[in-house]
């Protein structure tokens, strides 16, 4: 099923808020998957760069990565593309409705809570996915931004 949030801690309390009773909600969902588009770097362009320092900092890009020294990439127009993008791709979060979540849940806990207790668990946010693949190279910190700010 579909449903619009801007997280996967969201949908939870979008459900509640909807009038689906928490003990339903408990014992028929496994996870929720949240999911933004964003622009895929053409591979065949793309140019790497070293982050500055002052970047690195304020991503806390160090964090997402044990290379020295830290690259991103930019797009480079080329007769293929002349935006120096070539398709999309996703940047996602799963949640898992573990016992821990699903007792929340009954609790109707705050999305903030939630969220917390699932980043506990292992959930990587949609943000952390988006610095993930832009430190690969799939697309750019810009394209992350422009998806998840409002997040």
């Amino acid at each position: 099923s579909t449903l619009h949030t801007n997280s996967a801690a969201g949908g939870v309390t979008r459900l509640l808020d909807m009038g689906v009773a928490d003990y339903l909600l408990t014992s028929t969902i496994n996870g929720i998957l949240a999911q933004r588009l964003v622009r895929r770097l053409d591979p065949e362009t793309a140019e790497p760069y070293e982050a500055m320092p002052e970047v690195i900092a304020e991503f806390k890009l160090d964090q997402y990565t044990d290379e020295r020294p830290i690259r991103l990439w930019r797009p480079k127009p080329s007769t293929r593309s002349s935006t120096g993008y070539h398709g999309r791709t996703t940047i996602m979060e799963f949640l898992v409705m573990t016992d821990a979540i699903r007792r929340m849940v009954m609790q109707h806990a705050d999305m903030g809570v939630i969220e917390a207790e699932a980043r506990k668990e292992g959930m990587f946010t949609m943000y952390e996915d988006g610095i993930r693949k832009a430190l690969q190279g799939v697309t750019t910190i810009e394209e992350v931004l422009r998806v998840t700010q409002e997040v």
